[in-house]
């Protein structure tokens, strides 16, 4: 071999071997990438980024259950954003996004606490919170002036005042005030302000004692206020048969429990004649459990592209944008907010939302009553679904089960025993 094409072999694979490293590096990465997400909204917000600049194109894949379906994508996408991405399955997929805040590029402490930190493994931030909801109880603007909080009604509080409002006929209510088991989703937000702590296990734990004391507290509600559980079912079966708002406005209960995503999706007209404080128990409001989350997966192809994205989105300017955008094209009638919900910036929904949504104005509740769910299995939605709500209604019930906690643990291995077959 010749002097010079030793040196030319050299050259060459010094050059390989720089190529490597830089493609490594994220230095030769593509310019596209592709963003997995189970919020709609999300393709709205990719084509803004998208017109914004030049650089960067970010394509939009939707999967409605993207949290199950992660672990096991061969090809994994470089950004995803959706709900319950820190189940112990998916949680691998994703890199470290600290240095976006060491670049001071994205503020930590523009964020919720609470929300922030559900998004750290063991120091490292794997997710960033997007949007989240939160409980809340409708009543009568008439209502206003008995309140006592300017933000929120404690459990304690929605007895006493649901109570008062009953109305006894002949032989069963005419009038109701609350009851606690109508809605099945407020009886879960109950039960975890009462400490019944669901969480993510094999593949669900809880609080032995808190279900037990959280099904007590409920029962002896209905007992106290109602006369009990089977007058708030016959009451709400003869009754009703509208969406709980309604039936406040017609006279016919004095409170009704929604999701901040429903509740700010009915027309300005329409919650006019209405009020309403978030849910609470010694001043901790639950933070619905479908928060929103992002992440970059560390094998994803175009995580510079994912990075710029999400650079992009946390800032109050772009948010802004994605607001005057739902008003102008009137899609705040069918989706809330930021992504389905309150921005996770706190500054967006204490500065912005009401200027969108003028009930919120002096309403939104500070960061530190906000109380952050447990992390959930990827399978929740359908565990919650399937077991969790019926157990709690039927354990609240007319016939209060035996058992809880035996009976709770044999519905959900019948359910894992029912997926295994399928």
């Amino acid at each position: 071999m010749s002097r010079a094409t030793a040196i030319s072999s050299t050259v060459r694979a010094v050059a390989m071997a720089l190529c490597a490293s830089l493609a490594s590096c994220g230095l030769f990465e593509p310019p596209v990438a592709e963003l997995r997400t189970d919020v709609p909204q999300m393709a709205l917000y990719a084509a803004a980024f998208n017109v914004s600049q030049g650089r960067y194109r970010i394509n939009v894949a939707y999967d409605e259950s993207l949290a199950e379906a992660l672990p096991s994508m061969e090809e994994k996408p470089a950004l995803v954003i959706g709900r319950y991405l820190k189940n112990s399955q998916s949680r691998s997929s994703f890199q470290a996004l600290d240095q976006l805040f060491s670049e001071l590029v994205i503020n930590p402490s523009s964020f919720y606490p609470g929300l922030l930190e559900l998004g750290n493994v063991e120091g490292r931030q794997l997710l960033l919170p997007v949007s989240f909801n939160l409980p809340l109880v409708v009543f009568d603007k008439k209502l206003e002036s008995a309140m006592s909080d300017g933000f929120v009604l404690d459990l304690a509080a929605l007895e006493e005042k649901g109570a008062a409002l009953n109305v006894p006929g002949k032989t069963s209510f005419t009038n109701m005030g609350f009851g606690p088991r109508w809605s099945p989703d407020f009886l879960y937000s109950a039960m975890e302000l009462l400490g019944a702590g669901f969480k993510e296990g094999a593949p669900l734990k809880w609080s032995r004692s808190g279900l037990e004391e959280g099904l007590s507290y409920i029962r002896a509600w209905s007992e106290r206020a109602n006369g009990s559980a089977l007058k708030e079912d016959e009451f709400q079966f003869k009754y009703l048969y509208l969406p709980g708002y309604k039936s406040v406005e017609e006279g016919r209960i004095g409170y009704a429990s929604m999701d901040s995503a429903d509740y700010f999706v009915v027309s300005e007209e329409r919650r006019a004649s209405l009020s309403f404080r978030w849910l609470s128990k010694d001043g901790s409001v639950p933070v619905g459990e479908d928060i929103v989350y992002a992440g970059i997966c560390r094998k994803g192809k175009g995580r510079q592209a994912a990075e710029a994205f999400l650079k992009w989105f946390y800032t109050e300017e772009t948010q802004r944008a994605v607001l005057d955008e739902a008003r102008r094209y009137r899609s705040m009638e069918s989706s809330f907010g930021v992504a389905g919900g309150f921005s996770a910036i706190r500054s967006v929904n204490e500065k912005l939302f009401p200027l969108y949504y003028p009930s919120l104005l002096g309403k939104m509740p500070p960061a530190h009553y906000l109380k952050a769910p447990n992390v959930l299995p990827a399978t929740w939605p359908d565990i919650k679904r399937s077991i969790v709500l019926p157990f709690l209604l039927e354990a609240t019930g007319p016939s209060p089960l035996p058992d809880p906690n035996a009976d709770l643990e044999a519905r959900v291995q019948a359910w894992l025993k029912r997926r295994s077959t399928n």
